[in-house]
């Protein structure tokens, strides 16, 4: 003979009113939730990139222009 045991405390968060959500639309919310933070994540990704593309071009500035210097050319100079 097999015996069947179930659970017959309550649980807090069953609740019997006509508000309760089924399961399709809570599986929707949560995912609707994981893509607003892919969303969030994905934009501040960008926008650290952007940040530190800002301050790699600084750095190939600061390294092309170190040996460069103003030069004034005259009539008549050699180049």
């Amino acid at each position: 003979m097999i015996f069947f045991y179930f659970n017959k405390e309550f649980h807090s968060q069953i609740s019997f009113n006509s508000n309760t959500t089924d399961y399709e639309t809570t599986c929707e919310r949560l995912e609707a939730r994981k893509a607003d933070d892919i969303v969030i994540q994905i934009k501040e990704l960008l926008n650290f990139n952007h940040q530190q593309l800002k301050k790699t071009k600084l750095i190939i500035e600061i390294q092309i222009n170190k040996h460069k210097w103003d030069v004034i050319y005259e009539v008549n100079d050699w180049v």
